[in-house]
């Protein structure tokens, strides 16, 4: 395989990245397709930017060709435009050292499939939660905002002692009234920006994911999902004949949990110095907060039997199941707690209101 440097030019600046990846995944699909049928790389590569419609794939793509044509290796090419994961570029530099390119390829593909298929079933899962949470804040904002200062008018001219949840509510309306064309919109802007602090800038996210580790259900579902990624995507790396560390270190590259990438650079570095994957996982601090022990057993005995990768992909098989079954009780989960947290602010709203009316007698 020739190393020769590929150029720079068509690399895309990081915000041009954005929104490319569905397009990259459509490349490899199409590239793999082409390899299969008898075609050599560069024309294969110039074929699929032939039909591409964006632009910036467009351009993504005649570089990478030219740097074919010049004598350089798809991984080099790939690796310049910043815009494949590490998991992809160590399948694609395995697939071109071994002449398995075009199998390596098909196996991002079916990867891809399954996590956008799981992506998709969680969504929907998690589509009537976030609707509820949604109208019942929107609701909520707009009672806040229009009827509690028309409420704080009504009882104001009563010119009495009213309960304090009654005073309470006054009292926002008021504030509201005065101050909520900028409150509201701050409020928004606040919340808003602590999501994005909390679970998408990466040097603030692990305080985010933190938080998730310590919510039951949730913590469930993303250790099942963890787990379920782990086993199907290391075992398909080797059994595309990856190495062990190579596999392990493209692995770090597949989680945003700080978690899992201590534990998957640890288990690189003790694999590295010649240690058994049993040997690993048991010496590694709180494991089981990781990896649960049937799952640890079932890497130990299959590391002993040989068949390490067909054993990963069948734990990856059987947690997929059960996140896909955790997934869809998770509504159902959080409907009650929706259904409280609604309930309690209308008792609230509504004591405020009926208290006072039925004082009004002695009010008047």
């Amino acid at each position: 395989m020739n190393n020769k440097k590929p150029n720079k030019k068509y690399k895309l600046s990081f915000f041009l990245k954005f929104g490319l990846k569905k397009e990259i995944y459509f490349f490899i699909e199409n590239l793999s397709t082409l390899l299969s049928a008898g075609m050599n790389i560069s024309s294969a590569v110039r074929s699929i930017q032939e039909e591409a419609d964006s632009r910036r794939i467009r351009k993504i793509l005649k570089g990478v060709a030219d740097d074919l044509d010049g004598g350089s290796s798809l991984y080099n090419s790939l690796e310049q435009t910043g815009v494949l994961s590490q998991r992809i570029l160590s399948l694609i530099k395995v697939g071109e050292q071994s002449g398995r390119l075009a199998e390596n390829l098909e196996v991002i593909v079916l990867q891809n499939e399954k996590e956008t298929l799981f992506r998709s079933k969680v969504r929907s899962s998690l589509m009537y939660a976030v609707i509820v949470f949604t109208l019942a804040i929107v609701i909520g904002i707009g009672t806040a905002w229009f009827v509690l200062p028309k409420l704080a008018s009504f009882f104001n001219d009563l010119d009495a002692e009213l309960p304090i949840i009654t005073r309470w509510l006054i009292g926002i309306g008021e504030f509201l009234s005065q101050y909520g064309i900028f409150i509201i919109p701050l409020f928004a802007l606040f919340v808003l920006s602590a999501f994005y602090f909390l679970f998408s800038f990466p040097k603030t996210k692990f305080i985010g994911h933190a938080i998730l580790f310590h919510l039951p259900v949730v913590k469930k579902l993303i250790k099942q999902v963890e787990i379920a990624r782990f086993g199907h995507l290391l075992g398909t790396m080797f059994e595309s004949g990856m190495s062990v560390v190579d596999a392990i270190s493209a692995l770090k590259g597949t989680t945003t949990f700080k978690n899992y990438q201590k534990f998957y650079i640890y288990l690189r570095e003790k694999v590295e110095t010649g240690n058994s994957l049993q040997k690993s996982f048991n010496d590694y601090p709180n494991i089981q907060k990781l990896f649960p022990s049937s799952v640890r057993q079932m890497i130990a005995a299959a590391e002993k039997s040989g068949k390490l990768s067909e054993i990963l992909i069948k734990i990856g098989k059987i947690f997929e199941q059960k996140t896909e079954a955790t997934a869809r009780n998770l509504p159902i989960i959080l409907e009650p707690i929706l259904l409280i947290i609604i309930g309690l602010a209308v008792a609230l709203l509504a004591l405020g209101v009926i208290m006072p009316i039925y004082n009004l007698s002695n009010i008047i």
